[in-house]
C-alpha cells in the first residue's frame, strides 16, 4: 500500500483528511507510530485500525493532539489582558477558543475576565480530540502545565491536590467544551474574539487560507482574531483583517 492509498483508507476509517496537513511532517509522525507498535507498514496500520477501535481512537488522538499550558506566550496574553478583553467587554461578548486542547487557553481567558470584572456572555472551546476535551472538562493539571500561572491566580483559582492542581468551579463553569473538526464542521458565528493558536502550522497553505476565511466570517465587525507565535497571516487585508499587535488581528 502506498501513502496515497493509505490516506484514502484513513479518511474512510476516521474521517480525517491527511491531504490537508503538511505531508512531510505527517508522514514522519505516521511512520513513527508504525514503528512504535511494530505494525510493519501502512497496510499493517490500516488492518490494525479496522480491527481495533481503541487503537483507532489512540491514532486519531496522536495525529491531532497539541500540548498546552496556561498563559502560553506572555506577550500575547499581556495584550489580551490590557487591550483585547476591555475592548470587547459587555453583556453580549462571545469568545471562541478553537483547537483548545486541554483547556488551558480558554481557562486563562476566564481568569483574566473574572479578575478584572469584565462582562461576557459565553466562552466556547472546541477541539477534534475527545480525550483532550475530557481533560479540559475535568480541569486537573500537573505542575508543568501551570508554571506560568501568576501566583495570585494560583492561590485564587486552583486547589492543590497531591502533586496536581484542580481548577476552581468558578472558572470551569464559564467554558462550554465540544468536539469540532475545523476542516469539515460548520463554524459557529458572531464572536468578538476567536483564538486559534498553534493549529495552522500543521496544515497546508491552501487549507490555512480557507480556515482563515471561515474564522473571519465568524467574527463580528471589529472582532479580534489571534494566532500562534509560530504563525502569521500574510497580507491580512485580503481577509478583511488588520494586524494590531504581535499575533493579534482585528476585523476591519
Amino acid at each position: 500500500m502506498d501513502y496515497d492509498a493509505f490516506k484514502n483508507s484513513v479518511h474512510d476509517l476516521i474521517n480525517l483528511d491527511l491531504n490537508s496537513y503538511k505531508e512531510q511532517q505527517m508522514h514522519r509522525r505516521i511512520l513513527q507510530w508504525i514503528s512504535r507498535y511494530n505494525l510493519g507498514d501502512f497496510a499493517g496500520l490500516i488492518s490494525k485500525l479496522r480491527m481495533d477501535s481503541e487503537h483507532r481512537q489512540k491514532f486519531l488522538d496522536y495525529l491531532t493532539i497539541n500540548t498546552s499550558h496556561f498563559f502560553r506566550d506572555q506577550i500575547v496574553f499581556s495584550y489580551i489582558e490590557t487591550d483585547v478583553l476591555p475592548a470587547i467587554s459587555g453583556p453580549n461578548a462571545r469568545i471562541w477558543s478553537a483547537g483548545c486542547s486541554i483547556g488551558a487557553e480558554p481557562y486563562s481567558i476566564v481568569m483574566l475576565l473574572l479578575t478584572h470584572q469584565l462582562q461576557f456572555r459565553e466562552i466556547i472551546a472546541t477541539d477534534i480530540d475527545e480525550e483532550s476535551l475530557e481533560k479540559a472538562r475535568a480541569g486537573v493539571y500537573p505542575a508543568s502545565q501551570i508554571n506560568q500561572v501568576p501566583e495570585d491566580f494560583l492561590q485564587r483559582y486552583f486547589l492543590k491536590v497531591d502533586d496536581r492542581y484542580e481548577l476552581a468551579e468558578e472558572v470551569k463553569r464559564h467554558v462550554k467544551f465540544s468536539k469540532h473538526n475545523l476542516l469539515i464542521d460548520p463554524y459557529p458565528q458572531h464572536f468578538d474574539l476567536i483564538l486559534c493558536r498553534n493549529v495552522f502550522i500543521y496544515f497546508t497553505a491552501e487549507i490555512q487560507k480557507k480556515l482563515i476565511e471561515r474564522f473571519v466570517h465568524s467574527l463580528k465587525p471589529k472582532g479580534f482574531f489571534i494566532v500562534g507565535s509560530a504563525e502569521h497571516i500574510i497580507n491580512p487585508k485580503q481577509y478583511g483583517l488588520e494586524r494590531v499587535s504581535y499575533c493579534v488581528y482585528r476585523k476591519q
